[in-house]
């Protein structure tokens, strides 16, 4: 059995379209009964075609990890490298000073003030990033925009699968600078693909990455709408992080709009399914990533959850900047008054993004360690598979997220076969209950540690 087999077989495909990219013919990209993106190796699949596909994917061990990659492509000598944030010039939490700008977009706008002047200052014909599709059947695709009108309108998280093959055929077949806008795998993956492909390599001249939590299948969207009342089917759009004028930054709400031009407006903390610690509809590749921080992307762009910041309802963003010409931009929007930063420590950015970090290191150390037990393959990773040193409440708390993001799914693609939605809150009611029972004794045994210690 080829590599690619054990890649798509053992979950750790992440749907991104970069085999169906290089190995035309050979390998498909399907949306499977789970509402996601998946790589489908064709009967008669060419073996070249397949080693170009193992290159590529993410989630192999053929091509350089983030930390070869990033060595590769930024100046180690002019900056400095911290565990999990990766190499960085700078790191800062703050926003665009344009409160119109901030309302309008996620966070604190700092991914579309920087890609807008990309534009402006011509360094780029066009960016690459996720946009509202047009398309049967689909909500979100990657696209191109050519002014800073259109970055923003363009602008806002996706929770919603995406993939990158038609894309990079145009740009493929389209003379132009571009920037690329990517979580961490496919900056990842984009990265490898540059490495292979000169044409790519001479084209793409920014990546652009998002600090990331996980990736969600077409489901988590389906059941936003059956939220508000709507028929998934008859969805026409939605809105994943509105943010509300008198609420914290991390008080969110979600706005769902259907095909009758009916709308709904769901405040996030208050509708089940949304804790992002669920991980329902989760990808399982997800699940064995250890890069939160973009760190081969030339600027990482994230929420800043810290105490400091999430008071502002506009909301605020971390910063990692690596690319000296970004910096620049960065500096000058300091200068001018347009960006209100604060500098942050490594600590402090890796602190923004504490529950991701503990998930995708520590919880990681114990899932490699639980595929290998089971003699499954697995991808290398900068974490070691480890059994010993993990709490075992925290054991049961990574492990029930794994039952959590496999039921979710199954459950839900039960639903959507027989029309029938209204059964999954029913057979989700006491998996939920567990794992919020589990975090409760987690609560109650950490603070009498504290105690003890004290």
């Amino acid at each position: 059995m080829h590599d690619l087999n054990e890649i798509i077989d053992g979950g750790y495909c992440i749907g991104c379209g970069a085999c169906a990219f290089v190995g035309k013919g050979s390998i498909d990209l399907i949306e499977d009964e789970y509402r996601q993106y998946q790589g489908r190796i064709q009967p008669e699949a060419k073996d070249m075609d397949l080693d170009a596909a193992l290159a590529v994917c993410p989630f192999s061990n053929e091509g350089p990890n983030e930390d070869e990659i990033s060595q590769r492509v930024f100046d180690y000598e002019s900056g400095s490298y911290a565990e999990v944030v990766g190499y960085h010039k700078a790191l800062y939490a703050g926003h665009v000073s344009d409160t119109g700008l901030r309302k309008k977009v996620t966070s604190g706008g700092i991914l579309t003030y920087t890609l807008s002047e990309l534009l402006k200052r011509d360094l780029v014909d066009a960016v690459v990033h996720v946009k509202k599709s047009d398309k049967s059947g689909t909500l979100f695709e990657y696209g191109f925009s050519r002014t800073p009108e259109e970055v923003v309108q363009g602008a806002k998280s996706r929770y919603y699968p995406i993939e990158i093959s038609e894309v990079m055929d145009f740009i493929k077949n389209n003379e132009g600078r571009y920037a690329f806008v990517g979580i961490p795998c496919f900056i990842k993956t984009v990265r490898r693909l540059c490495g292979q492909d000169e044409i790519l390599a001479e084209r793409i001249h920014f990546f652009v990455g998002l600090v990331c939590g996980h990736l969600k299948s077409k489901a988590y969207a389906d059941l936003m709408a059956w939220r508000a009342g709507f028929n998934p089917d008859e969805m026409k759009a939605i809105d994943f992080r509105h943010k509300f004028e008198d609420r914290n930054a991390d008080d969110y709400g979600i706005c769902v709009e259907d095909l009758h031009g009916n709308k709904k407006e769901l405040v996030a903390r208050e509708t089940p399914g949304t804790n992002w610690g669920l991980g329902f509809f989760k990808y399982e590749a997800c699940d064995y990533c250890d890069d939160i921080f973009a760190e081969t992307a030339d600027i990482a762009v994230g929420d800043a959850w810290l105490k400091d910041y999430t008071n502002d309802s506009l909301g605020n963003s971390v910063v990692v900047v690596r690319n000296e010409t970004i910096q620049s931009i960065i500096d000058d929007g300091m200068k001018s008054g347009t960006l209100a930063f604060d500098e942050l420590t490594a600590e402090e950015a890796l602190m923004s993004q504490g529950g991701g970090f503990r998930h995708r290191r520590t919880g990681l150390g114990d899932r490699l360690y639980l595929k290998q037990k089971r003699t499954a393959w697995v991808p290398k990773k900068r974490v070691d598979a480890v059994d010993s040193g993990i709490p075992l409440l925290r054991k049961l708390i990574y492990r029930y997220r794994i039952y959590l993001r496999e039921r979710s799914a199954v459950v839900w693609k039960d639903c959507r076969r027989a029309g029938n939605y209204s059964t999954f809150d029913r057979r989700m009611k006491w998996p939920t209950r567990g794992y919020s029972l589990l975090l409760k004794v987690g609560g109650i045994v950490r603070r009498l540690k504290q105690r003890v210690e004290k």
